[in-house]
């Protein structure tokens, strides 16, 4: 009988390095908390090496069926992925790049996560040492739905522009 997935970890396409968070699952795995079946990663680049499934691709197919059968999604601040994950109505936390590691080449994670935030109150993670607790909140935090093309987003982006 397969396991299930009880983290799903999508980190995108391009070529930016996340070794802090794949360090931080390692962690998780380490100490009992994930086995490393329950834990699926995508990703394109690997700093560090995972102790739990990984992926450099997922076929669309595919990685809708793992968001759909994931206790919880864990986005590096992908539009997409959050996008899909909030229509899916799914449990999620976004733990965004930081420029400051070398994990991007600047905030504009970080700038989204706070904008989720603040707009859904989605749970974000900012802080490896405290990835556990984000985890265990995500999973039964209730967020404000996403609301497809929504024009309030739009004008509540320009305003952080505009105000920023």
């Amino acid at each position: 009988m397969a396991k299930s997935i009880k983290l799903f970890v999508p980190l995108g396409t391009q070529k930016f390095p996340f070794g802090r968070l794949i360090t931080a699952l390692n962690g998780l795995v380490d100490d009992g908390t994930y086995l490393p079946d329950e834990i699926i990663m995508q990703s394109a680049v690997y700093p560090v090496e995972p102790k739990f499934k990984h992926f450099t691709m997922i076929e669309t197919e595919e990685f809708n069926r793992m968001i759909d059968e994931a206790e919880l999604v864990m986005t590096h601040s992908g539009e997409n992925t959050i996008i899909v994950t909030m229509e899916k109505k799914k449990p999620f936390l976004i733990v965004p790049r930081f420029h400051e590691y070398g994990e991007h080449v600047d905030n504009h994670q970080l700038e989204i996560a706070e904008v989720m935030e603040d707009k859904y109150d989605v749970v974000v993670c900012r802080d490896m040492a405290y990835l556990r607790e984000a985890i265990e909140k995500a999973k039964t935090h209730q967020y404000k739905p996403w609301v497809s093309g929504s024009a309030d987003l739009i004008e509540y982006i320009k305003g952080i522009i505009n105000n920023g």
